[in-house]
């Protein structure tokens, strides 16, 4: 999903992140910001296809964090989705 965006913005292909929310990319930042700023379960993508989930939280004061999604079975159901 992230690549297939990036293709079609190219202007966007070589830096920052993709965010996804609800199985759909909504927007491109230059740089992974604080997990305040999105809503629990936010998937970030940068250009190495390295996986960053917003977790805990809540909808209207952000997620606590962003963890790093290395759990292979993550990465399978990302892939799915591509």
């Amino acid at each position: 999903m992230a690549r297939v965006w990036r293709q079609h913005n190219p202007e966007h292909a070589d830096s920052g992140v993709i965010l996804i929310w609800d199985g759909k990319v909504y927007c491109w930042k230059n740089i992974l910001r604080a997990p305040q700023h999105e809503r629990p379960r936010v998937i970030a993508v940068d250009t190495e296809e390295n996986v960053f989930i917003a977790e805990s939280g809540n909808e209207y004061d952000g997620a606590k964090c962003w963890v790093v999604d290395d759990d292979d079975s993550h990465r399978t159901r990302y892939s799915e989705l591509q």
